[in-house]
């Protein structure tokens, strides 16, 4: 319960933190000297000076002289600065003070946030006994851990910076008017004989103070070398992090190719899961209910022919995770089976009748085709008519295709979802390694050539940029998890008392609204799922599938394996086809492992039951609902899940919103 009340109290001074003025220039360069020098900053620090920072900027910021790493013993500084302040504080009876210890980001966030409360306590103390006799109710011992740094923590210095204790006015009524900031400094006009007449907002002044960054100094305009320094480091995490959110789709379609390669599948051979998915093998999203056939469609030695049989539905996407072609009834072959002729980038041979050909910016493609079991549930028959049809060949052995070779991957443990590491940035150098760079946009292309991405080029980052990116992917992973289960666009919502959403509900494969790319859409899909098409975001009525992300419950709290939930579907279901819930890990975005090999539940279920209306409760929990056990899905205490609801052939109450699912309800 103590940490509990010391982690509120972090969570309290970050406000402090957020709403006080910054810096005391005159202690943070205590920091930066040593020896007789310190001594003589130290001397230098007088009581007027103190008071008048508290009084006009609400704290004093004492960076590097209280503390050793990792300790809460007092330096041999610490009498002297804490004598001054104590005198500071008896010339203002009233003032009251918020010690707040602070740490840099290394290291565990709750085992900062503890030392820096014991340091702050350590100084409290200090300052309450012999000589100082502060008296107790005047000063509150915080600790903000790495909450609220005033400098970078990519670098030495900053780390430095961000290991201090402020002192911070508690009462803000004792601050004095606070003197225009150097933001606001008046520029001085030139007295020049051709002297032009400069707005105010076209000119840098000498000093500038930053939430983010922290001071940041110019000569005229030039940024100093300290300044130089962080806006490079901050530059190369934004664009760092821009890589991972503008990246991840590359980085996903990446992900599955090289996750087929590891088990041993050359590309244009093909990887089969006869018995259905199980949560075993690690893939966004899938579900339990259709045979899944993916292959690594791989034109970089030439053109590739597919021949597929009929009944199939798939797509192929390219290196980019953008939309090529359907494949079945909503493709050129209209569900009857063919061939199917893809071109690479820039091909100029020969384009032979008798193949619907398709033309590609990239070399590397995901091919995912899905087949339905037959109407006993079981698999044989259709696994058998894709493997008597299904080849990936070349074309130049088309007059005498090879046989297809088939990898039958049911049950198997293998991951098919990038890195949420550094390892992301080196999935991205490969797809970039294995593609003209006509396979991806010049945009970001300029992005991954920042961080030292190039066609051609080793990837070879520094320690220092090393860093920086595993810092940047940390962030943006946090950032897609936000969007995916967190979204604060109201767009996404499907409606507006409900928590259900997608990022397809804006109804374009391309992320698009009015012209502009919705690029927290396009994020949250790629986080969460794989495929584009256009029939997965405005499919025709009765045709495709919708889908429906479901991770929090009526009262907005995340769905917890622990508890018991309840959704009830009215009825009639507008699916023409058949409905399904799947349930997927918060972690992997993959089937949720559990004792249920089906990791979900649909309206072919043989022991589920509807409710005399005609709609459907489905139940969530780690254990059936006494007589529940057929409309029961299992989760695991301790785990978090989120749950897709799909509409096979959705049907026209679904388009016109005359029908809503119902929300997840807790049973209390």
């Amino acid at each position: 319960m103590k940490r509990k009340s010391r982690m509120l109290t972090a969570v309290s001074v970050a406000a402090i933190c957020a709403t006080m003025a910054v810096t005391s220039a005159s202690a943070q360069a205590l920091s930066r000297v040593g020896g007789d020098n310190r001594a003589k900053a130290i001397g230098e620090m007088t009581d007027a000076r103190v008071m008048e920072v508290l009084r006009s900027e609400g704290r004093v910021k004492m960076s590097g002289q209280f503390f050793a790493t990792d300790s809460t013993d007092l330096s041999s500084d610490a009498p002297v600065i804490l004598f001054k302040m104590a005198k500071v504080m008896e010339t203002l009876p009233e003032m009251r003070l918020a010690i707040v210890g602070h740490t840099d980001s290394e290291g565990d966030f709750a085992y900062n946030v503890e030392l820096a409360q014991r340091r702050a306590e350590a100084v409290r103390d200090a300052l309450l006994a012999e000589p100082n006799n502060v008296a107790p109710e005047r000063l509150v011992a915080m600790g903000a851990g790495s909450i609220s740094p005033v400098a970078s923590n990519l670098s030495d210095e900053g780390r430095a910076l961000n290991r201090r204790v402020e002192f911070v006015l508690l009462d803000e009524a004792l601050m004095e008017q606070k003197p225009q900031s150097a933001t606001a400094q008046p520029f001085e006009q030139s007295s020049a004989k051709y002297a032009a007449n400069v707005p105010e907002n076209v000119v840098t002044p000498d000093v500038v103070d930053t939430e983010v960054l922290g001071r940041l100094e110019f000569f005229d305009g030039m940024p100093k070398p300290e300044t130089v320094n962080k806006v490079y480091d901050n530059l190369d995490l934004i664009r760092s992090t821009t890589a991972f959110l503008d990246g991840m789709k590359i980085a996903s379609l990446r992900g599955l190719l090289m996750g087929y390669g590891a088990e041993g599948v050359e590309p244009n051979e093909v990887v089969i899961h006869s018995g259905l998915m199980d949560a075993r093998s690690i893939w966004l999203t899938p579900n339990t209910t259709t045979i899944y056939v993916a292959a690594h469609l791989d034109l970089s030695q030439g053109p590739v022919v597919m021949d597929t049989p009929g009944g199939l539905l798939g797509i192929v996407n390219d290196a980019a995770f953008g939309y090529v072609v359907d494949i079945g009834a909503l493709g050129p072959d209209k569900g009857e089976g063919g061939k199917y002729l893809f071109l690479p980038p820039n091909y100029e041979g020969e384009v032979p009748e008798g193949y619907f050909a398709i033309k590609s910016t990239s070399y590397d493609h995901w091919v995912v085709l899905r087949a339905n079991p037959d109407a006993d549930g079981t698999t044989e028959g259709p696994v058998a008519k894709i493997k008597e049809r299904l080849n990936l060949y070349p074309l130049v052995q088309a007059a005498n295709p090879p046989d297809e070779t088939f990898h039958d991957f049911t049950g198997r443990q293998y991951n098919t979802v990038h890195a949420n590491n550094f390892h992301f940035f080196e999935e991205i150098n490969a797809a970039v390694q294995a593609n003209p760079t006509g396979a991806f946009s010049p945009e970001i292309l300029g992005n991954f050539a920042a961080i030292g991405i190039r066609k051609g080029q080793p990837f070879e980052p520094d320690a220092r940029m090393k860093k920086i990116m595993t810092e940047a992917a940390a962030v943006g992973n946090a950032t897609a998890r936000a969007l995916a289960f967190s979204p604060r666009d109201p767009g996404v919502f499907f409606y507006e008392d409900r928590q259900w959403n997608s990022p397809f509900q804006r109804q374009s494969y391309e992320f698009l609204e009015d012209g502009a790319r919705m690029l927290d859409d396009q994020t949250f899909f790629f986080y969460y799922a794989t495929g584009i098409t256009p029939a997965m975001t405005s499919p025709p009525v009765g045709a495709g599938s919708i889908y429906e992300v479901g991770a929090k419950d009526v009262n907005g709290e995340y769905l917890d394996g622990g508890k018991t939930y309840s959704v009830t579907l009215p009825g009639p279901v507008p699916a023409k086809n058949f409905w399904s819930f799947m349930v997927y890990s918060g972690q992997t975005r993959s089937i949720l492992e559990t004792d249920q090999k089906s990791g979900g539940i649909d309206s072919k279920s043989p022991d589920i039951l509807a409710n005399d209306d005609g709609s459907f409760t489905v139940w969530f929990a780690p254990e059936p609902p006494e007589g529940k056990q057929g409309n029961w899905v299992q989760t695991v205490p301790g785990k978090s899940f989120h749950v897709l609801l799909r509409l096979y052939g959705p049907l026209e109450p679904w388009f016109e919103k005359t029908w809503m699912p119902g929300d997840f309800i807790p049973d209390e």
